[in-house]
């Protein structure tokens, strides 16, 4: 029998055989690492498994697997001597299928010279050794539908695969697959964000619309001429043949269905438009990919039958992403439609499980119907059900298996399997089964209680029954906390309720401290690609005397969206510009005025660290260290000259608004937050670190695990730049980025977790959750976007845990507070509960209840 332990030591005994690592190198990733630890030959058992089979609720069984398909489910007999593979305390469930990939695709995805362009086949471009292959694999992913880009009205045509990576195309290729076309509505056909579209026709959605009717007119045309020509030879005549037109011909084959379309869209009336056009040209679109305003038309998509493909929750990236709501996915299967949800990105493939978890949290989905949004669905809308997608008897072997329920953030793929053969095994690449990264024990920071509650003090809040976690310490069991004057006056287990407090059962539910969002541009930043909407970044090279704290709009939607996961506090950083890119500050996520907002007005003084390239065969400082020391000098000298200038009246040197900003920062008295990212930028940040003298923080680290040892003698504090993110080169260990803040907590670096993201702050907690899974123990986990940043930002007295004297920034939820699947029901702020509506519940609001009435229309 293959055991959890076995095949861990097949795969450390396949490493072994791989070429040896200098003493003291990190970790590194080639083909030899990537082959599967054993082989199945198409045949085994997996036995005494959790399975999630996409069409009923999870189960404990074993599922046997013969040459290839799913031959038994449940209680399993198999011949003696077939291979056994012990799944104890697993999960077992179908793999991914991506609707929407570009992986595998060489030198591009667009073929953007004509608006139609569906002679084009996106099969003649696969490339099997893309690595997006093997670390999709890793995700759990077993099939992708590999579609062409959206530079066009009508593209080129998809190819479906499965994924082995290194492969021939004829290995990949879906022969159970129909064929079908990529079409593209929106900003990306107008070509709206690259300087404007004055050369191709069409630069509207009007003339989207003409290009179709037109398209589909001469299609008519030319199947007529065809049809004309074929019966009059059937009547024996010898007629010319029409002019043979390979464009037209796979317009023909929509027209005739057998080819289907999938269309790239977001906003609802281009939705719509599409959708009639087809229906007046006797075809159905299949699919409609992105379909972010999707939920506000989801009965129109679900009458016409297409399958709506989103993603979980993208959105602001673009204007006509700014009405996307997390809740869409959710609405769309309410409405009736066959709704799935896809990457469109190589990093993001590799966590689509957790997506589709997300739709338990934004719209109340069961784990059955979120779980086929990745799977079963997805063979639904490529019309391979009958293959894939689901553990049944008869389909393909396409499964992966995972720590825990598929859904969770917290969940890891050990081995992915297609077709019945292993084409994924996970190896411990930095050793954190075998060497665990440990729990720190810590003592509650904040000393001194604050005011006791008292009858004359104010409204009290007192949150009874549920489970608290107060992070410096152990759970409290059917807890009590109450609130007074915006703090924390008392918890605990046996409180008593002080008379007159009003009270908030939360009895089968958790109570935690806020999330802290470190290095966001909340406040400054608000749709992408409009440069209006976006205050983040100043020209004119190095200006460190601006502040964040004067540009935040307290109006900004994102603060809403934000709040809405249950983050209270962040910090606004500039970012962009520089190297000295300006003064962040620290906000609460309540107020109306950004003096509201505001809690610490310029904390951290932001450097661009200039790039040092890991690769280059001289490694040399860069130039520009020395003026930035230089820089730092003047500062310090102008700093002696004020002293001095008061201490003994001598004239006062000229106002320097640079100088001034910097003195603090080059004195050491207030921090200095680094950014820097690869291995050598580090490694040289840390030296001028230490040369200048400064009190700093580093930003980033992404390559922070291949200089874990350096950045814990330094003992510099690291803000991690989140974990949903793709390795830096192609020999990084797939999981680099998820195992980096283990890898560094480990080492004894202090650290704490930022998302990385502009428009998904609101995600901070779900990149703790993925470090979790990867080897950083759940309390760290939550620590890192509590405790630890509240450290960071030298606020841990205030905020980070639940303790007597502290902050009223209070969540509480039904779940595990990092868990994509939890839902969050009440948050404080300063000890007031903060409404949960936000842009994104009153649209979903508001076209949910557009959908009930149609629904009740019928």
């Amino acid at each position: 029998m293959v055991t959890s332990k076995s095949m861990l030591e097949l795969a450390l005994a396949a490493l072994l055989l791989a070429p040896f690592a200098a003493a003291g190198d990190h970790p590194f990733e080639t083909d030899a690492q990537r082959k599967p630890a054993f082989k199945t030959g198409g045949t085994c058992v997996i036995r005494n498994v959790t399975i999630h089979t996409a069409v009923s609720a999870a189960f404990a069984g074993s599922v046997y697997v013969k040459d290839g398909k799913i031959a038994a489910v449940g209680a399993v007999d198999a011949p003696a001597g077939t291979l056994e593979i012990d799944g104890q305390g697993m999960h077992l469930s179908p793999g991914v299928i991506d609707c929407h990939s570009h992986m595998a695709i060489s030198r591009g995805v667009n073929e953007g010279s004509y608006s139609i362009t569906g002679e084009c086949d996106i099969s003649d471009a696969v490339d099997a050794e893309d690595l997006t292959i093997w670390r999709a694999l890793a995700g759990g992913v077993t099939g992708a539908r590999l579609l062409h880009g959206s530079a066009n009205t009508i593209g080129g045509r998809h190819a479906v695969i499965k994924l082995r990576y290194g492969r021939g195309f004829g290995e990949l290729e879906n022969r159970d697959a129909k064929e079908g076309i990529k079409f593209a509505l929106g900003e990306n056909v107008k070509r709206s964000n690259g300087g404007g579209n004055s050369s191709r026709f069409p630069a509207s959605r009007m003339g989207v619309e003409a290009l179709l009717v037109r398209a589909f007119t001469r299609a008519r045309e030319y199947q007529a001429e065809w049809k004309a020509f074929e019966a009059a030879k059937a009547r024996g005549e010898d007629p010319p043949p029409p002019r043979r037109d390979v464009r037209l011909d796979v317009l023909v084959g929509i027209l005739e269905k057998q080819v289907d379309v999938h269309s790239h869209c977001y906003r609802a009336d281009e939705i719509l438009m599409l959708l009639r056009v087809a229906e007046q040209n006797g075809f159905r679109v299949k699919t409609l990919q992105h379909v972010l305003e999707g939920y506000k038309i989801a009965h129109e998509i679900a009458q016409h039958g297409a399958g709506p493909s989103s993603f979980s929750d993208w959105w602001a990236y673009k204007i006509e992403a700014y009405d996307a709501v997390p809740f869409s996915p959710a609405m769309m299967v309410e409405a009736g439609a066959v709704t799935t949800i896809n990457s469109d990105s190589d990093e993001l493939v590799r966590h689509l499980f957790s997506d589709a978890g997300k739709s338990m949290r934004y719209g109340g989905l069961d784990p059955v119907r979120s779980l086929q949004l990745v799977t079963l669905n997805v063979a639904k809308q490529l019309a391979l059900e009958q293959h894939t997608g689901s553990i049944e008897v008869g389909k393909d072997a396409d499964l992966a298996l995972h720590t825990g329920d598929p859904l969770s953030a917290y969940s890891r793929v050990e081995w992915t399997m297609v077709d019945g053969e292993l084409e994924f095994t996970r190896r411990d690449a930095f050793e954190l089964d075998t060497r665990p990264a440990p729990v720190t024990e810590l003592v509650e920071p904040r000393k001194e209680a604050g005011v006791e509650w008292s009858a004359e003090g104010g409204p009290t809040i007192a949150i009874v029954g549920g489970t608290l976690h107060p992070v410096t310490s152990g759970v409290v069991e059917n807890g009590t906390l109450v609130m007074q004057g915006g703090r924390i006056v008392a918890m605990g287990a046996g409180i008593a309720v002080p008379t007159g407090a009003r009270v908030v059962d939360a009895t089968g539910q958790h109570v935690w401290p806020g999330l802290i969002a470190l290095d966001t541009r909340l406040g400054l930043f608000e749709i992408g690609s409009v440069p209006a909407t976006i205050d983040t970044s100043e020209i004119g090279g190095s200006q460190p005397d601006i502040r964040s704290s004067a540009s935040l709009n307290a109006e900004s939607v994102h603060i809403g969206v934000t709040r809405f996961n249950g983050v209270t506090r962040a910090q606004s950083s500039p970012q962009g510009g520089g190297p000295w890119m300006g003064q962040s500050c620290v906000i609460r996520l309540a107020g109306e005025t950004w003096e509201e907002l505001l809690m610490v007005d310029r904390d951290m003084l932001h450097l661009a660290f200039p790039f040092v390239s890991n690769t280059a065969k001289e490694k040399k400082e860069p130039e520009v260290l020395k003026e930035l020391g230089k820089q730092l000098a003047a500062a310090r000298e102008y700093s002696r000259l004020i002293d001095e200038s008061v201490s003994k009246g001598s004239p006062r040197p000229d106002h320097d608004a640079h100088m001034e900003a910097l003195a603090p920062f080059a004195l050491g008295q207030k921090p200095v937050a680094v950014h820097a990212d690869g291995a050598q930028t580090l490694l040289y940040a840390l030296k001028w670190i230490a040369e200048q003298k400064l009190e700093a923080v580093i930003f980033g680290a992404r390559e922070g695990w291949k200089v874990a040892d350096e950045l814990a003698a330094a003992k510099i504090p690291i803000v991690i730049a989140g974990t949903l993110a793709l390795p830096a080169n192609e020999f990084d260990p797939y999981d680099a980025v998820y195992a980096n803040p283990a890898v560094l907590h480990r080492a004894g670096v202090q650290f704490a977790l930022s998302s990385g993201d502009d428009e998904n702050v609101r995600n901070v907690g779900f990149h703790a959750a993925m470090a979790a899974s990867f080897g950083l123990p759940k309390e760290e986990a939550l620590r890192s976007v509590t405790l630890y940043a509240a450290r960071i930002l030298g606020l841990e007295q205030e905020l980070g845990s639940l303790a007597p004297g502290k902050q009223g920034d209070v969540v509480v939820t039904n779940g595990d507070i990092l868990d994509t699947r939890t839902q969050v029901d009440y948050v404080f702020i300063d000890g007031v509960q903060q409404s949960l509506s936000n842009r994104q519940t009153e649209l979903a609001e508001k076209y949910r209840q557009r959908l009930q009435r149609q629904q009740s229309d019928k």
